[in-house]
């Protein structure tokens, strides 16, 4: 697996870190592991931090393909996307333009201490999901 999925139960978050290098086909990887988590348990809040991501190779056509699809967090769910590097953060930016009215609570950050703090969050303590 190019990506590590855990859980903070204290604070209720789903925290996501791909490494290396992230494909269309990891992404989307990424998505449907996401969205079987979410699925089979309570909703929960979640980030997504790119800042282990070495390469990019993420295309636009991956990018719109996976804001029509249905968000892997239910409404009133914030989620939070870590992209520190310019050209992350401008996809990043993209994927929420193109989902602003299916996913509102999508925030766009480059640290993860900006996610923590959206998040309201000091010290959260993640453990693997299996």
């Amino acid at each position: 697996m190019s990506f590590v999925l855990e859980f903070d139960a204290k604070d209720n978050i789903l925290r996501i870190t791909p490494r290396g290098c992230l494909t269309d086909a990891i992404l989307a990887d990424v998505y449907a592991t996401v969205t079987s988590y979410v699925a089979s348990h309570p909703p929960c809040r979640g980030i997504l931090d790119l800042s282990e991501v070495t390469q990019f190779e993420v295309s636009s056509n991956a990018i719109r393909r996976l804001a029509r699809i249905s968000p892997a967090f239910p409404a009133g769910y914030m989620r939070v996307l870590v992209a520190p590097k310019g050209h992350v953060y401008g996809m990043a930016r993209m994927f929420q333009i193109l989902t602003e009215e299916t996913r509102p609570d999508l925030h766009i950050v480059r640290t993860i201490d900006e996610a923590h703090a959206l998040l309201r969050v000091e010290s959260p303590e993640f453990t693997p999901v299996s």
